[in-house]
């Protein structure tokens, strides 16, 4: 039986069998328009799948109703930011599967591709998107959505590798540890600069928070959904945190970008710099290995523990004084010694007269620092601020 007599099904399931070692955005994009075409045919003509042969999809007059219609938004299953009509590149490239099954067939029916030109953003207008997006959170956007989406625009950025590539890394690809942090792809490994590993690794901090709610084991994918997904043509809703699709991670970054900046970018548009002019990409020093302390005898030991306990025991008899009104706050602050400079926020607070470790939680949080943290690393305005609400007009707060 010659290749044009065939049934469709069987040859397209050749051609993609051919081209499943090279790239999956060419593997993806054949196999989408190919069995959209065959959709097509098979409710215009009225006929089974099984009827429509391989000659069918290279006849020339078909393909040419196919692609009006698919102009003209009849063919689309999904929602597009521009409108129905379908865009001047995805014509371009239904012309160009169609041009390829025929290759495939043998055949020399042939239609004219037009690619449109996609001129890029600028570097520096590209690393202005990338930056804002990694240090705002776009409204009405979840906060794992926008992490994600970030890590993503930044490594496209420092890498200048296509989505499609990008979208099949592996969380194992990553290697943020090395003196030159890297990202492979492709089996070639990429240099990542400072945002773009800032941005990764908040991402894999977010992906293994999400990851351990499942129970079927680890994910190996870089890019998971961060929530379940939509029925779609009678299916039911995918489960949360699985492997992203290429769609779903330039919808994401369209829609953000979209609402951040007013003005919708496609991830694709956004040009890398040059190697040699990426920031922050540096060969980064291993800390020097700690040096140990000279060994103490027995002797140097015993006045050093006695040094400490000394210092512990005033501290205590001071925050005893404070509890009982015999000390003032504002004399405490104003000692310079180590006794007041190495205690504790929370400790000297909650000693306070009348003061509850509730109420000190609440001035703590007025205050707004760590309670952990040591008076000598305390500003001068913080003290005057502690000083303020630690004041008879503000000791309500305390009760």
């Amino acid at each position: 039986m010659d290749a044009p007599t065939r049934p469709a099904r069987i040859e397209i399931a050749a051609l993609l069998k051919k081209l499943a070692p090279g790239p999956a955005d060419t593997y993806n994009q054949r196999a989408c328009y190919l069995n959209d075409f065959l959709k097509f045919l098979t409710e215009v003509l009225e006929l089974p799948e099984e009827r429509i042969q391989a000659g069918d999809l290279i006849d020339l007059d078909y393909a040419e109703v196919w692609l009006q219609a698919a102009g003209k938004g009849y063919t689309r299953q999904r929602r597009r930011p521009g409108g129905p009509e379908a865009a001047e590149a995805s014509q371009a490239a239904r012309r160009a599967t169609f041009n390829a099954f025929a290759q495939h067939l043998r055949m020399p029916q042939r239609l004219p591709v037009e690619w449109p030109d996609r001129k890029g953003l600028p570097v520096e207008e590209s690393r202005r998107i990338v930056t804002e997006l990694a240090d705002t959170r776009p409204p009405a956007t979840t906060t794992a959505v926008w992490e994600r989406t970030s890590a993503l625009a930044a490594m496209r950025f420092s890498t200048g590798r296509p989505v499609s590539q990008l979208a099949a890394v592996l969380v194992t690809d990553l290697d943020l540890e090395a003196d030159i942090p890297t990202v492979v792809l492709g089996g070639k490994p990429y240099p990542l600069d400072d945002l773009a590993v800032r941005t990764a690794r908040r991402w894999l901090d977010r992906h293994s928070r999400l990851t351990s709610e499942l129970e079927g084991g680890e994910v190996t994918a870089l890019w998971i959904t961060t929530g379940p997904g939509r029925p779609r043509f009678g299916e039911p809703a995918r489960h949360p945190y699985l492997p992203c699709t290429f769609r779903t991670l330039w919808a994401a970054h369209h829609a953000l970008t979209s609402r951040l900046l007013a003005m919708p970018t496609r991830i694709g548009q956004l040009t890398a710099p040059a190697p040699e002019e990426i920031v922050g990409v540096r060969r980064r020093r291993r800390p020097a290995p700690p040096v140990a302390p000279p060994p103490l005898s027995a002797e140097e030991r015993r006045r050093a523990l006695e040094k400490a306990g000394a210092v512990r025991r005033e501290r205590a008899q001071l925050l005893s004084d404070l509890k009982s009104g015999r000390v003032k706050i504002d004399a405490v602050l104003a000692r310079q010694d180590r006794v007041v400079a190495m205690t504790r926020l929370r400790r000297l607070v909650e000693a306070l007269p009348g003061t509850s470790p509730a109420g000190g939680a609440k001035i703590l949080k007025a205050l707004g620092v760590d309670g952990d943290r040591r008076l000598q690393v305390l500003s001068k305005q913080h003290r005057n601020e502690l000083l303020r609400l630690c004041s008879p007009i503000s000791c309500g707060l305390a009760q």
